[in-house]
């Protein structure tokens, strides 16, 4: 009885590969090929600045542009640290995306394909203009 190990060698390695899975795929979970740089900043009003950003998920695929509206009071790199958890007003394939603003009023004339748009802004009214060509 003196001789018997209360921990056997092998319920130690499959404990220590289970961790090592456990980490591998909140790694993998985490990477994404999708790249965002901002091509564009500007502020609107006194509290609310537009981020327009170019995403490429490598060579193979067309560029797409989101369009941020985020605090001014917050800096680039903060804005750069939330950018995957920020929700967009306007995701589109469109580079020559048109923006007007007049007083409170954002007006976006996009040509090309829109994937998602959100008019929802505490500080500013949105309005979009489409067009498919």
């Amino acid at each position: 009885m003196q001789k018997e190990r209360v921990f056997r060698k092998r319920y130690i390695f499959i404990v220590l590969v289970i961790v090592f899975f456990g980490y591998l795929i909140k790694v993998v979970s985490d990477f994404s090929p999708y790249e965002q740089t901002i091509i564009r900043k500007e502020s609107i009003g006194e509290f609310t600045t537009l981020y327009v950003t170019e995403g490429s998920a490598g060579a193979t695929t067309q560029n797409t542009y989101k369009y941020y509206l985020y605090p001014s009071l917050k800096t680039e790199k903060e804005f750069l640290a939330d950018v995957r958890d920020y929700p967009s007003v306007l995701f589109t394939s469109d580079s020559n995306v048109q923006m007007q603003l007049k007083g409170r009023y954002l007006y976006f004339t996009v040509k090309g394909t829109i994937y998602s748009f959100t008019n929802q802004s505490d500080s500013v009214f949105i309005y979009l203009n489409s067009t498919p060509f």
